[in-house]
């Protein structure tokens, strides 16, 4: 019986700790650069301009592409 809620403890943590990982996810982040990837109605650019204001540069989008359901673009700070 004790299992059974060590099983749920368990994956109750889980959902805990992947409802605080939400879009838009950062797959690769310089000082200079920042890659998203999020769902077209979920997030726009506003992480990668919060991101590069941090830096006092603006986020200029410079690549585009599509993975089956996401979005992923790739921003220079400038």
């Amino acid at each position: 019986m004790l299992s059974i809620y060590l099983r749920a403890a368990g994956i109750i943590a889980l959902l805990i700790v992947g409802a605080c990982n939400e879009p838009p996810w950062i797959l690769d982040r310089t000082a200079d650069a920042i890659t998203l990837r999020w769902y077209t109605d979920e997030t726009d650019s506003a992480a990668a301009q919060a991101h590069c204001q941090s830096s006092g540069k603006n986020a200029e989008l410079i690549s585009y592409a599509q993975n089956g359901g996401a979005q992923i673009g790739k921003y220079r700070c400038r």
